[in-house]
């Protein structure tokens, strides 16, 4: 049996969804608020943050790096494209950047002070990663005109990652109102049952697209 270290409304919800719709079993274990200093964790974990999924004798950290693993081990469940396909390189692509690019925007809102030394500077590193979030958003939203899912005509873990990060969104109602193709993927999403079973478990409001 897996185990799934994670927190409430984190980036564990990624793999939480994907061993869900896979129908993995898996053992959820909770960690406290904060960073953690548990001397057994940071020897999975170094830096002390979640998610870190154990597998056997094999440790994967990164919600993304997790769900891409769980994709691959599992190719009967189709969370990721065929090989060689476009829409496998629009999976790398899409897994990559909502990851490396999205998620520290999302990291820099609600943490502004682990991204500055002064104790003046934390509104600006915050107003700054607000803008910066709904101007993302903005350029998603052209990009994804026309798709049922993210990456190709099939449901991924793209879509899983998707939702997740459009749900940090410091104020996803007011974006979901603007975006409405963001909106209209992030509502295909959720309607699905082990996805809907994830918010309800993580209690985030959801928004009824």
């Amino acid at each position: 049996m897996y185990r799934l270290y994670g927190k409430p409304y984190t980036m564990s919800m990624v793999p939480e969804v994907a061993m869900d719709e896979i129908g993995a079993e898996y053992e959820l274990i909770n960690m406290p608020d904060g960073i953690s200093t548990d001397p057994d964790y940071l020897a999975l974990r170094a830096d002390g943050l979640v998610p870190t999924l154990v597998d056997g004798d094999h440790v994967v950290i990164e919600g993304s790096a997790i769900a891409m693993h769980l994709a691959d081990k599992y190719p009967d469940a189709k969370l990721a494209p065929p090989l060689g396909s476009k829409a496998r390189t629009d999976w790398y692509e899409w897994m990559l950047y909502l990851n490396s690019m999205v998620h520290p925007t999302v990291a820099n809102g609600f943490h502004p002070d682990w991204y500055t030394d002064e104790e003046s500077g934390i509104e600006g590193v915050q107003r700054s990663a607000f803008k910066r979030a709904d101007d993302q958003w903005s350029q998603i939203d052209k990009r994804i005109a026309g798709n049922t899912w993210l990456c190709g005509d099939g449901y991924t873990t793209a879509d899983i990652l998707f939702l997740v990060e459009a749900y940090m969104h410091y104020d996803y109602p007011a974006m979901f109102a603007r975006e409405k193709n963001v909106a209209a993927l992030v509502g295909r999403i959720q309607a699905r049952p082990k996805v809907a079973a994830m918010l309800k478990r993580h209690e985030i409001e959801t928004v009824d697209l």
